[in-house]
Formats: C-alpha cells, sequence, structure tokens
C-alpha cells in the first residue's frame, strides 16, 4: 500500500504541483484547503507525513503545523517567506523541514525530501556524544526524519557499537569525549572502512578556528560546530546521505548487468576470487555451473529480441530464487554462471537437476509468447585451483552437454 500524504495549502496551484510531485513519488495525496479540513482528514486517515502552507485563512500564525505535529505526523513547512518572525514561530515546532516557497528551486527540494523520507528507515546513524542531553537532541533530530538511531556515549563505545551494527552508514561524532575523543574514532573507523562506506560529521562546541581541518584530515567528512541550528544540520546530513546513495548506485551499476539485474560478470570474479581463497584456507573444494539457454539464437531470430529478453530476465529472477544463497551472475548473452557458496557439490547437483526440471515444464509461462525452452548446464569442482580454470572446466562440462543432446547436466568425470 502506498504512504499517505496531506498536503496542506489554500492556494489551488501551488496544491496542484505539491501533488503532482507527491504523485510522482508513489504516495497517496490528500488535499486539505483549512484548518478545518486538516482535523477532518487528520481524524479519518493515518499519514506517512505532511506539507503543511504556514498561512490558512482559519489559521494565519501556523496554527496547522500544530495540528499536525500533535496527531504525530512528520512535517514539512511550506511558506511564501521566512522572515525572522515566522522562523521563530516555525522552529517551535519538531518539523522535518522548512521550506520557502521563491523558486522552482524550493519544489526540487521537495521532491527529494519526498523521496528520501521512506528509505531513511533502512539508514542508521550512530550518535557518539558523552553528554546525554545532546545525544538525545541529535537523536530527536533523526527520528523527526525517520532515520533508525543508535548512540553510544564515547569513541570506544561507538566501535564496539558498530562491530555489533555493520549496517551503520553514518556515525555523528562529538570531539571531546572521555576515553577516545572525536578525532580518534574517526581515525579508528577509517582503518576499516573508507569513505564510500561510512560517512562520518565532526561535531563539537570548541571554537578552535583549525578543528574542523583536523577532523576532516583525521577521516571525517563533514564538521559542525555547536550550537547549530536544525536547518544547518539537515541540510548537512542530507548531503552525505546523498553522497553514500549516489557512490551506491555508481557501484551498482558497475556490478550490474543492466537487463537482468543480476551481478554481472566483472562482479562475478571479483567476489568468486574472495570466496575461493577463504574455501581453499577452510580446505574446502569449490564447485561452480555453467549454464546456457539452448537454441537461444532460435528464439530471437522467430519471436525477436524483446521476447529473447523476456526470457533472460524472467530466467534470471527464477535463478534468484532456487539458489537464493549462492552466487548468481550473467556472464554474457544467454550464458548464467552459479557458484556455490552455501551447498555442498551433491546439493548443488540435485538443485541443479531440479531447477532444469522446472525450467522444461513452466518455461512457457516466462514470457507473453510462450516461448518454450530448456536449459544445458556444466557443473564442476577442484580445490587449489584459479577461478579461471574452474570456469574453464564448467565451459568444457557445458559444451559436452550441448553437444551430447541438450536439456542436461554433464559434471566432471
Amino acid at each position: 500500500m502506498a504512504n499517505r500524504i496531506l498536503i496542506v495549502e489554500d492556494t489551488p496551484t501551488i496544491a496542484k504541483v505539491q501533488k503532482h510531485i507527491a504523485v510522482s513519488m508513489g504516495y497517496e495525496a490528500d488535499v486539505a484547503t483549512t484548518l478545518a479540513e486538516t482535523s477532518r482528514f487528520l481524524a479519518e486517515h493515518r499519514y506517512f507525513c505532511a506539507i503543511v502552507d504556514f498561512v490558512l485563512p482559519d489559521a494565519p500564525q501556523g496554527e496547522a503545523i500544530g495540528v499536525t505535529v500533535k496527531a504525530d505526523v512528520p512535517t514539512i513547512v511550506m511558506t511564501g517567506n521566512i522572515d525572522n518572525k515566522t522562523r521563530e514561530i516555525v522552529e517551535r515546532y519538531p518539523v522535518i523541514d522548512y521550506i520557502t516557497k521563491e523558486s522552482k528551486q524550493a519544489y526540487h527540494y521537495l521532491r527529494k525530501q519526498l523521496m528520501r523520507l521512506p528509505r531513511n528507515s533502512k539508514r542508521t546513524i550512530l550518535v557518539v556524544d558523552d553528554s546525554m542531553q545532546t545525544r538525545h537532541h541529535i537523536c530527536d533530530l533523526l527520528m523527526r526524519q525517520k532515520y533508525t538511531v543508535l548512540e553510544a556515549k564515547d569513541g570506544l563505545e561507538a566501535l564496539e557499537v558498530l562491530e555489533q551494527h555493520p549496517e551503520i552508514s553514518v556515525i555523528i561524532a562529538d570531539n571531546i569525549m572521555p576515553r577516545m575523543s572525536g578525532e580518534e574514532l574517526c581515525v579508528e573507523v577509517r582503518r576499516k572502512y573508507s569513505d564510500d562506506d561510512i560517512a562520518i560529521i565532526g561535531v563539537s562546541s570548541s571554537d578552535q578556528a583549525y578543528l574542523s581541518a583536523r577532523f576532516i584530515k583525521s577521516g571525517a567528512n563533514d564538521y559542525i560546530r555547536k550550537p547549530f541550528n536544525n536547518e544547518e544540520f539537515y541540510c548537512r546530513l542530507s548531503q552525505n546521505v546523498d553522497m553514500l546513495e549516489n557512490i551506491a548506485t555508481i557501484r551498482r551499476q558497475a556490478n550490474t548487468d543492466y537487463l537482468t539485474d543480476l551481478p554481472n560478470r566483472r562482479y562475478f570474479f571479483e567476489v568468486a576470487r574472495k570466496e575461493l581463497r577463504q574455501q581453499e584456507s577452510a580446505g574446502k573444494s569449490c564447485h561452480l555451473a555453467m549454464m546456457d539457454i539452448d537454441h537461444f539464437k532460435r528464439i530471437n531470430d522467430q519471436y525477436g529480441h524483446d521476447t529473447g529478453d523476456a526470457v533472460l530476465k524472467a530466467l534470471a529472477k527464477r535463478l534468484l530464487k532456487h539458489f537464493p544463497n549462492d552466487l548468481v551472475a550473467r556472464l554474457g548473452g544467454e550464458e548464467f554462471a552459479i557458484y556455490f557458496t552455501h551447498s555442498s557439490y551433491t546439493q548443488a547437483s540435485e538443485m541443479l537437476e531440479q531447477f532444469l526440471t522446472m525450467v522444461d515444464k513452466q518455461s512457457q509461462s516466462f514470457s507473453p509468447d510462450a516461448v518454450h525452452f530448456t536449459l544445458s548446464v556444466g557443473l564442476t569442482q577442484a580445490s587449489q585451483v584459479s577461478i579461471d580454470k574452474l570456469l574453464k572446466q564448467a565451459d568444457l562440462n557445458l559444451y559436452e552437454a550441448k553437444q551430447t543432446g541438450r536439456n542436461r547436466i554433464v559434471k566432471d568425470a
């Protein structure tokens, strides 16, 4: 079910733009034009968040903000101006953000906020400060924007929490703390995690001009001086989260096959080599399968490349479902590879037999043109061997499967 958003705006053209942005982001949107309508909507529905105008006909001093906040609805304030008096009133409330309707850029910013909010709960942030009051204040700011939040009272405890929660992607750390300072924490974190993995934001009340540079040279990505205003805090946090997401997107694009969303050849070799070394160190043999769609050229020639692509994408989905604990990749064309990281050789063979039988029986349901197809597989196992040699032997077994009738598995002699 889509998240529901409440738009409180009495200017029809602005409300229309806001609703269009929200719907394009996948939200269901209701529009209230008065404080009375706002209260009625809040009584009838639960909302993921609200966009609230500061001035309404029956609420000229931001009273609608208090109503949505009291209803425990995360609130973004949009206002025509943000003079000191207006800012003072807005900042009395625990709002997510406030945006001025001054330019087109304001609506681009709103769009980014609405896109980010549903994802924030999946991002874990660690707050490190020996002051309980400061920790709780920063945690409160983060929870308003739906982040998952963890706490530590000094650098050493932070390292323990990080060890227990490797999903942490942002650390916000004070500098002056007992046992281990923020600068020292940065150095220790960077021994294991790069800027691409974890963003660190340093925080301090010190008026030393060089402290920000020292923090950054120790491994921090950013620095905020206390006391800070909420607007600056959210802007700096958003920039760092955006940076992590952009890096993750670049990594994903570099490592993912564009058609099937499976890992690509480059990623397969990188991960398989690591797995191979680990299994060899543990004295275990390694097993790998090469898989090919039989007569795939005939499918493209007879039904067209769109149907061929549909077959590849459907097969990829079923491979992921059937081999959830193993490394599956598209090496190119109609050729796939499976490196078995959690299955014995016997289990791998049985799983492949089951998969081939399933494809033979159900492949007509994979594509709109009801194309029936089968697979050929070469399976091999070895110890103390490179991934290239393992692939070569699997490929030889696959070639034999093709030559001896297709729709079968050929294993090592």
